[in-house]
């Protein structure tokens, strides 16, 4: 493992990347020497955009002088398309495709590599994102950096059947068990309920099932229908107008405010009573639209970078999105620093607050 050759990363340093609107993936870096890590991020659909803009930001910051290169694999690829992971001293290269190489999609999937990793001491994913905390299969090697608060609720097409509507947290429940079937037993259009989840291995559907709805739709009465999460376009033009499915309510805001792909197909995301919090998720017009849910809602989650202590660049990915034992947010990184507090809540996120006055949670 290659020594930390800096450990002040201070307000100075990067004030200047404070308030990112990057998309998508961090660019790589061309290779100045030999000796820099690659770090890979991997796993959750909720977060690759804000981790892009995190990495992009750490690729970007004068304190990387080493410089280590921070790579955000997406994780799902357009068909025909590839994603390359530079080599470093550690890895060798490694192209995602979509037919033989395909990328971690999920929080499951994202810790898995990085747990594949840490076993094999190959450095070929670094950072997991996920939206999902420790869970018991986990190695205790894993270190969770909750760094934002996400919220899940339901959401509908803007023209369809259920147009409009406020759900009680029962009637949401006994949409997905199977009592429920028609959009009108819920003040809606007459007309079935088409059930969606998201894909599985998904943080946001094992959230959603569990906490949410505190049973798996999947052994009641109903047909469940599966999309990419946060991505309506992927729900069939044909049900859309009757469809039902959880929805990332930082991940609504980003696409509507234009830092990341608009993925919504005119779904918008809809408030639940019973659940803690009884108003709309979500404040603000189109281009500028903010968190408006509290931490007290249900459907309130922390999202994580997970790093294992395993992996040979393990102390440059705790630099990049993490911090170590007497940081303060002088010395954490940016992100549990507290400086780019803009740019998480322009993704839609609640910021953290956590010990010595850092914006992070570490466990």
């Amino acid at each position: 493992m290659r020594a930390r050759t800096t450990r002040f990363l201070g307000a100075t340093a990067i004030a200047a990347c404070a308030c990112l609107t990057l998309t998508g993936t961090a660019s790589a870096v061309a290779p100045a020497n030999g000796l820099e890590d690659v770090l890979a991020a991997a796993g959750s659909d909720t977060t690759v955009d804000i981790t892009g803009a995190i990495l992009a930001n750490a690729n970007g910051a004068a304190w990387n002088t080493d410089p280590d290169n921070h790579v955000n694999i997406p994780p799902l690829l357009a068909a025909g398309t590839t994603f390359t992971v530079p080599g470093d001293l550690y890895a060798d290269q490694v192209v995602y495709n979509t037919t033989t190489t395909l990328p971690p999609n999920g929080s499951s999937q994202g810790k898995a590599a990085l747990k594949a990793s840490g076993d094999a001491g190959d450095g070929k994913i670094d950072i997991a994102r996920s939206s999902s905390p420790r869970g018991s299969s986990d190695p205790a090697s894993f270190e969770y950096y909750a760094f934002a608060t996400d919220g899940v609720t339901w959401s509908s097409s803007a023209t369809g059947s259920g147009a409009g509507l406020t759900l009680t947290l029962a009637q949401l429940r006994g949409i997905y068990d199977g009592s429920i079937t028609n959009w009108n037993q819920v003040g809606g259009a007459n007309a079935a309920i088409v059930v969606y989840l998201p894909q599985t291995g998904s943080g946001t559907l094992s959230f959603f099932t569990t906490t949410v709805l505190g049973f798996d739709p999947t052994t009641k009465p109903v047909t469940v229908k599966r999309f990419q999460e946060h991505d309506a376009n992927s729900i069939p033009a044909a049900d859309r107008a009757n469809a039902i499915a959880p929805f990332s309510i930082a991940q609504w805001i980003a696409q509507g405010n234009a830092v990341t792909a608009d993925k919504r197909a005119g779904f918008t995301v809809n408030p639940l009573t019973g659940a803690g919090f009884n108003g709309s998720p979500v404040a603000g017009s189109a281009g500028n639209y903010t968190p408006a849910f509290t931490t007290a809602f249900l459907g309130s989650r922390s999202v994580y970078h997970v790093l294992d202590t395993r992996t040979p660049s393990y102390d440059q990915a705790q630099r990049a999105v993490g911090f170590a034992a007497g940081d303060t947010a002088a010395t954490a990184s940016p992100l549990c620093g507290g400086q780019l507090a803009t740019t998480i809540k322009r993704y839609g996120f609640l910021t953290v607050s956590g010990p010595n006055g850092l914006s992070c949670v570490k466990s």
